[in-house]
């Protein structure tokens, strides 16, 4: 078959081991360069960060999908169209010069070729959820699997620094108890039918309660709050004074941070009265779902074959 000089000249382009450098280089600086916007944070973490209310920061919440971005992902496509002409090449080269068999290379860029997929499948199927729970409470972690907090335990080392958080959590799967207790630790995540939950933050919630003005309850945790006219309060933490445990509200106008107020059971702010002032601690349990994750291993298993085996003929080669 005849092929036009352009047509043969982006073939060459295609398969070229030069190209293949090229790409590797850009997407290991793209990729360096991206682990410097902090990825899929929530707009709490922006909220503590630059100190703007809830409601102006959802919209932050979602800026950093830079892994599938067509800034990444071209490059990407681009190196897997690569090496798809690399292995097609191969082939027929082999076929048409009647060389030997030699299958390691072969299975390596097939290997590569489903750890692209099995990326790709990640980016575009990964899902994550965090819940804070305390004990007692109870999260839906999928559509059969429900988890029960029932301990939570913060281990220190002397110098007062975090050294270990375990939650206990019981399971049931469909409403049937499948896991009577399961300490799940940071690095001792809890695996149920493609979801992982793992251990992912510790910390005091403050539990406010409000009457409005005619006298129904109204409750809150750390993290939220109302607006009143031009202001947003937002309830930021929950503090020991004089007077006992108090609330902590922050006062903002748009972005702008313009008053607090530590406010005690009796204390009036905008049309709530306070009730009461407490604080429970909770732990951050983070679900995972991944289903790029069995084509990746798979993927591996090739890339190791390939190499084994290129090893092995390459070893009978240079035998006497």
């Amino acid at each position: 078959m005849l092929y036009s000089p352009s047509v043969a000249s982006l073939y060459r382009f295609l398969k070229s081991v030069r190209l293949a450098v090229v790409l590797i280089l850009v997407i290991t600086v793209l990729a360096l360069l991206a682990t410097l916007v902090p990825q899929d944070r929530s707009a709490a973490w922006y909220r503590a960060r630059y100190g703007a209310p809830l409601s102006s920061l959802i919209g932050l919440a979602r800026l950093d999908r830079f892994f599938t971005s067509p800034l990444f992902c071209a490059p990407v496509f681009l190196f897997s169209v690569n090496l798809g002409a690399c292995a097609v090449d191969r082939v027929i080269s082999r076929q048409r010069n009647h060389a030997r068999r030699r299958y390691g290379p072969d299975l390596i860029h097939v290997g590569l070729l489903l750890l692209i997929a099995a990326g790709l499948v990640t980016a575009l199927g990964r899902a994550e959820k965090t819940w804070p729970l305390a004990v007692g409470d109870e999260a839906a972690v999928s559509p059969a699997y429900t988890l029960r907090l029932l301990s939570l335990q913060a281990l220190r080392y002397d110098n007062g620094m975090p050294k270990a958080w375990i939650s206990r959590v019981s399971v049931t799967r469909n409403g049937v108890r499948e896991i009577a207790s399961f300490p799940i630790e940071v690095n001792h995540p809890l695996r149920l039918r493609g979801v992982r939950v793992y251990q992912s933050s510790w910390d005091t919630e403050g539990i406010l309660e409000l009457a409005d003005p005619e006298g129904r309850l109204v409750k809150a945790s750390t993290g939220q709050g109302f607006q009143d006219g031009d202001s947003f309060w937002y309830f930021a933490e929950t503090k020991l004074g004089v007077h006992g445990l108090g609330a902590v509200f922050q006062e903002y106008k748009g972005r702008a941070l313009v008053s607090a107020r530590s406010l005690a059971p009796g204390d009036v702010i905008g049309p709530f009265t306070v009730r009461s002032v407490s604080q429970r601690e909770v732990t951050g349990l983070k679900a995972v779902r991944d289903p790029g994750l069995a084509p990746f291993l798979a993927a591996l298993l090739l890339i190791l074959a390939g190499l084994a085996l290129t090893f092995i003929q390459k070893r009978g080669d240079t035998a006497p």
